[in-house]
C-alpha cells in the first residue's frame, strides 16, 4: 500500500501549521476515530446486541488492554516525549534516535514477557468474572480465557504503534498518528462484517488483531521520513534512558491502578443479574461518553503536551499557564453541552446509534441506564487529561499518580457500596462520575497551591461562567423540547418505554435530532456570547483561517 501521499500531506501541513492548525488536525483525526468507533459499535451491536458472547469478548479485551495501557499507553508516551524533545534539541537527531531504539527494545521485551505471563495465567485471570451471576448463570469463562490468549497479539502491535505515535507527536507530526485509531476501528469493523457471520465472536476478535496491525503500519512512513532506522539496543550507558524509566515509574503505577479499577468494575457488573449482558451495555454507554472526550479533550491535550514540555524546559512559566488556561476554557465550552445532550437525549441517541438487529429493547435499557452517570463525568474526565499532562510537562510525575490512585480507590469503594445497597450499573457509572469530578478538582487545587496563580485570571473565570450559564439554558431547552415532543404523541419513541422500529422510525428520529440540535446549538452559542464568552469568536476566527489555507 503506497502511503507517500500521506507523508506529502504531512509536510504540506507543517509548512502552514500553527498550534491552532495542529489542534484542528488532531481534532479531525479524533473525530474520524470516534466516528469509526461509533460505526464499529453500531456494527457490533447489530451483530451481537448485548449477548453473553459479547460480554466474554468485552471481559477478555479489558484484561489484555491492561498490558497496552500500563506499559505503553500514556505511561511511556508521557515520560518519553519530554525527554525525546530535549535530546533532539540539545544533542541532535542521531542521539534522539538512539534513545528511541533503546526504548523500543525495552518496551518490546517487556511486552513479550508480560504477554507470555498473561497467556499462561489467562484461565486464572478470567475467574475474576466468575463464578456466576445472581441468577446462577455463568459467564463463558472458557471462551473468555481463549479470547484473552488471542488478544495478546494486540498489545504488541498497539504498543509499538503507541511509541511511534509519541515520537511523531514529539516532533509536531500529527497527521499519520491521527489516522491510526480510525484504521484500528476499520479493522474491527471488517472482522465484524466479513468474519463474524462465519466465525461468530472469533471473527470479531480477529478483526481486533488486524486493526492493531493497521494502527502500527500507517505510522511507519512518517517515522522513516523523519530519519528513523531501527537498530535494536538496550542503551547501555544512555543516561536519558534512565530518565525515561524514572519518570515512567509513577505513571505505570497510576495506569495499573486505573486498569485494575476497570477490571474490578467489570467483575462487579458481571455478578449482577444478566451480568454479561449488562457488561456489554455498560461498555456501550462508556463508549458514547468517550466520543466527545476523544474529539475535544484528548485532541486538544495531545497537541498541547509537546508545547507545554517545551515551554517548561525554556522556563517560560507564564506562557505555559496561559496555554493551560486557554485549553481548559475550550474544553469546558465544548464538553459541558455534550454532557447535557448525553443526559437529556440518552434514549434517542442510543436508539439512533444502536437499536437494530440483535440490539433490542432490553439492550436499550442496559445502555441508557448507566449513560447519565458516565455523562456527568465528562467535563471533569476531560479536564483531568490536560491537567495531568501539565504536571507531566513540568516533570512532576508523582502528583497526578497519587491523585489518580485516590480517584481509583474512591471509585471502587463507592461502586462496591452501591452494589451492596442494591444499586446496579447506573450506580457504578455514578460512582465513576463522583470520583472523576473529585480528581479534577484536586488536580486544579494542587496546581493553584504551587504558587503560580494559574487560575487567577478574570478572563478565564468570565469564560467559565458564560459556559456554565449557557449550559443551564441548553438543559432547559432540550428538556422542554423532549417532553413537549413526547406529549404530542407523535414522538413516543423518545421515551424509554416507547415503541421503536428502526426501519420506519429512523428517518423521523434523525430529523427530530437535527432540528433540536440546530435550535439548542443556537441557544447555547447565543447565551454564551451574551454572557461574555470568547470561545465562539475564537472558533469563528480560526475557522476563517482554516479556509484561507485550504
Amino acid at each position: 500500500m503506497q502511503l507517500s501521499w500521506l507523508v506529502s500531506l504531512t509536510s504540506h501541513l507543517r509548512r502552514v501549521r500553527g498550534p491552532w492548525l495542529n489542534s484542528l488536525v488532531v481534532m479531525s483525526g479524533y473525530l474520524l476515530s470516534r466516528a469509526t468507533g461509533l460505526l464499529r459499535e453500531v456494527v457490533i451491536s447489530a451483530q451481537f446486541g448485548t449477548s453473553a458472547d459479547l460480554g466474554a469478548y468485552r471481559a477478555a479485551f479489558k484484561v489484555t488492554d491492561m498490558l497496552y495501557m500500563v506499559i505503553i499507553g500514556g505511561a511511556l508516551g508521557s515520560s518519553f516525549i519530554p525527554v525525546f524533545i530535549q535530546v533532539w534539541d540539545r544533542d541532535g537527531a542521531a542521539r534522539a534516535w538512539q534513545l528511541f531504539n533503546a526504548v523500543v527494545t525495552w518496551a518490546l521485551t517487556l511486552l513479550v514477557l508480560a504477554s507470555i505471563l498473561v497467556g499462561v495465567a489467562a484461565p486464572s485471570l478470567v475467574l475474576l468474572y466468575g463464578p456466576q451471576d445472581l441468577a446462577g448463570r455463568t459467564l463463558n469463562l472458557e471462551l473468555t480465557s481463549h479470547l484473552v490468549q488471542l488478544f495478546l497479539l494486540s498489545p504488541l502491535l498497539l504498543g509499538l504503534g503507541g511509541l511511534a505515535m509519541a515520537t511523531l507527536n514529539a516532533r509536531d507530526h500529527f497527521v499519520l498518528p491521527s489516522l491510526a485509531p480510525a484504521l484500528y476501528n476499520l479493522g474491527i469493523i471488517g472482522g465484524a462484517l466479513l468474519f463474524a457471520p462465519w466465525w461468530g465472536i472469533w471473527g470479531l476478535a480477529w478483526g481486533v488483531i488486524i486493526g492493531a496491525g493497521f494502527y502500527l503500519l500507517v505510522q511507519l512512513p512518517g517515522l522513516w521520513a523523519m530519519g528513523m532506522r531501527v537498530r535494536p539496543t538496550f542503551g547501555r550507558g544512555l543516561t536519558e534512558l534512565r530518565t525515561v524509566a524514572w519518570q515512567m515509574g509513577p505513571r505505570v503505577v497510576g495506569q495499573a491502578a486505573a486498569q485494575v479499577s476497570i477490571l474490578v468494575t467489570g467483575a462487579l457488573t458481571a455478578r449482577l443479574v444478566m451480568g454479561a449482558e449488562r457488561l456489554a451495555g455498560l461498555d456501550y454507554a462508556y463508549q458514547l461518553m468517550l466520543l466527545p472526550y476523544g474529539i475535544f479533550s484528548l485532541s486538544l491535550s495531545t497537541v498541547a503536551f509537546p508545547r507545554l514540555a517545551r515551554l517548561f524546559s525554556e522556563g517560560r512559566q507564564h506562557e505555559l499557564e496561559d496555554r493551560v488556561r486557554r485549553t481548559v476554557r475550550i474544553i469546558l465550552f465544548l464538553t459541558l453541552p455534550a454532557m447535557i445532550a448525553l443526559i437529556v437525549l440518552a434514549v434517542p441517541l442510543v436508539r439512533l446509534l444502536f437499536q437494530r438487529g440483535a440490539f433490542d429493547q432490553v439492550s436499550l435499557a442496559y445502555t441508557v441506564m448507566p449513560l447519565p452517570g458516565y455523562a456527568a463525568a465528562l467535563p471533569a474526565f476531560s479536564l483531568s487529561e490536560i491537567l495531568i499532562r501539565t504536571f507531566y510537562a513540568r516533570q512532576q510525575t508523582w502528583i497526578p499518580v497519587l491523585v489518580g490512585m485516590l480517584q481509583v480507590g474512591l471509585n471502587l469503594g463507592l461502586g462496591i457500596l452501591a452494589l451492596h445497597l442494591g444499586g446496579g450499573v447506573g450506580a457504578l457509572a455514578l460512582a465513576f462520575s463522583v470520583a472523576n469530578n473529585l480528581e479534577a478538582w484536586v488536580l486544579a487545587r494542587v496546581l493553584a497551591r504551587q504558587g503560580s496563580g494559574i487560575w487567577r485570571d478574570r478572563g478565564f473565570w468570565r469564560s467559565v461562567r458564560a459556559s456554565v450559564l449557557a449550559t443551564l439554558a441548553l438543559a432547559l431547552v432540550l428538556w422542554a423540547m423532549r417532553e413537549g415532543s413526547i406529549a404530542t404523541g407523535w414522538w413516543a419513541f423518545l421515551a424509554l418505554d416507547g415503541e421503536y422500529a428502526w426501519q420506519t422510525d429512523l428517518l423521523p428520529l434523525i430529523g427530530w435530532l437535527a432540528g433540536v440540535g440546530v435550535v439548542a446549538g443556537g441557544v447555547y452559542a447565543g447565551v454564551a456570547a451574551g454572557c461574555g464568552s470568547d470561545e465562539a469568536r475564537w472558533f469563528w476566527q480560526k475557522g476563517c483561517k482554516m479556509f484561507k489555507h485550504v
